[in-house]
């Protein structure tokens, strides 16, 4: 997979060491984390203000979540949650 090679429990735990936490309103099959307040703030209104993590084990979405980890806040945001891991 490249780079990015990391499975959905390696992902929620780097998730919540950068301060993200856990906004569920249902159940279903994806959980959604919200940013720390720090981040939130600087969000547009057309910029998405969580990231979904599907539930089961294998996680194939990988690159969708940098991309949503880098809109959010950039190239450092990203670095800090691959040291996470």
């Amino acid at each position: 997979m490249g780079e990015w090679n990391f499975n959905t429990r390696e992902c929620v735990r780097a998730l919540m060491r950068l301060g993200f936490y856990l906004g569920n309103k249902r159940s279903g099959q994806h959980d959604k984390f919200y940013p720390p307040d720090e981040i939130g703030k600087k969000l547009g209104a057309a910029q998405s203000h969580f990231i979904m993590v599907p539930r089961h084990h294998e996680l194939r979405c990988q690159r969708l979540i940098i991309s949503e980890l880098r809109a959010m806040g950039g190239d450092e945001l990203v670095a800090r949650f691959k040291n996470s891991i």
